[in-house]
C-alpha cells in the first residue's frame, strides 16, 4: 500500500518528459539523450537471457531476511523479487556509458543483474561488488562468468560497510557510485563519506526516495547538501551530481 501511495504522489508531482521545462543544456542532454534514449544495445538482450535462465531454477539458496535471518528460497523466487527491472537496468548502463567511470563501486549487490548492466558499456572498467547475501552472490558470480563479464570484482569481506569505506576512499575521481540495497544509515554514510573525499564531481545513484520515511528524509538531506548541484528523483531511483559548471537545481522526472 505505501508503495501504490508513494507512487501517486510522484506521479503528481513530477514531470519534464523529453525536457519540456528544463533550462540546462547539461540536464536537457542528460534526460532526452541518456536517461529517455531507448536504442537497442544488443548487450541488453544478453543479459536479460540471463535473468531468463535465473528465472526458470527451481534449486533453493540461502538467502539473509533484513533481521538477519536466514531461509530457504527458491532462486527464480528471489530473482523475481529482487533483480532490478529492465528498464532501471538499462538506464544504469546508459547512466554508466555516459558518465564513463574508470571504476564503479556498487553496494548492496542482490542478483547481480544490475552489476551486469553497469560492466557491460566497458569491459575495462573495474567493477566492486559488495553484496549481503553470499549464496546470491556467488550465483551471480556464475552468471557473469558464463556471459564472460571478467571486470566485475567481488568482496568477501565480513563487514562490508568497512569495505565499502575503504573502497571509497581509495578510488579515483572519476568513479560511479551505485547504493543498491541498503538502509537509509548506509545511504547517508557511503554518499557522506564519497562528497567528502572530492565534492566537486561525482555520479552517486542511490534507492528509492520514498522506500521509508527515514529514506525520504535522507533523500531530503542529500539533495540540500550544496555539494549535490543536480538531484533527479524518478522513484526507483535518485541521482546525485556534482559538477562546478552546473547550477543547483532539483527535479522529480517522470519516467
Amino acid at each position: 500500500m505505501r508503495h501504490f501511495i508513494s507512487y501517486i504522489k510522484y506521479c503528481f508531482t513530477s514531470g519534464h518528459q523529453h525536457g519540456f521545462g528544463i533550462h540546462s543544456p547539461y540536464l536537457f542532454h542528460l534526460v532526452t539523450r541518456i536517461i529517455e534514449e531507448d536504442l537497442p544495445y544488443y548487450k541488453y538482450s544478453l543479459i536479460e537471457k540471463v535473468r531468463k535462465l535465473m528465472s526458470q531454477v527451481d534449486e533453493r539458496i540461502g538467502v539473509f531476511n533484513d533481521d538477519g535471518t536466514k531461509r530457504l528460497r527458491k532462486i527464480k523466487s528471489v530473482v523475481g523479487d529482487y533483480a532490478i527491472s529492465p528498464k532501471y537496468g538499462q538506464l544504469l548502463f546508459r547512466l554508466v556509458n555516459y558518465y564513463k567511470p574508470s571504476v564503479i563501486l556498487e553496494y548492496g549487490t542482490t542478483c547481480g543483474i544490475s552489476t551486469m548492466y553497469m560492466a557491460a558499456p566497458n569491459s575495462k572498467t573495474s567493477v566492486y561488488s559488495l553484496s549481503k547475501q553470499p549464496e546470491l552472490a556467488d550465483l551471480s558470480q556464475s552468471m557473469c562468468e558464463r556471459i564472460a563479464m571478467h571486470n566485475i570484482k567481488r568482496s568477501k569481506a565480513t563487514d562490508l560497510m568497512a569495505e565499502a569505506q575503504r573502497l571509497v576512499q581509495e578510488m579515483p575521481g572519476d568513479d560511479f557510485l551505485y547504493i543498491n540495497s541498503a538502509t537509509p544509515a548506509e545511504v547517508s554514510t557511503l554518499v557522506n563519506l564519497r562528497m567528502a573525499r572530492n565534492g566537486k564531481r561525482f555520479f552517486i545513484v542511490v534507492p528509492n526516495p520514498y522506500t521509508t520515511d527515514e529514506m525520504w528524509n535522507v533523500w531530503q538531506a542529500l539533495k540540500a547538501d550544496e555539494r549535490v548541484k543536480l538531484s533527479i528523483n524518478i522513484f526507483n531511483l535518485g541521482i546525485l551530481i556534482a559538477n562546478e559548471n552546473l547550477q543547483k537545481e532539483d527535479f522529480i522526472l517522470r519516467f
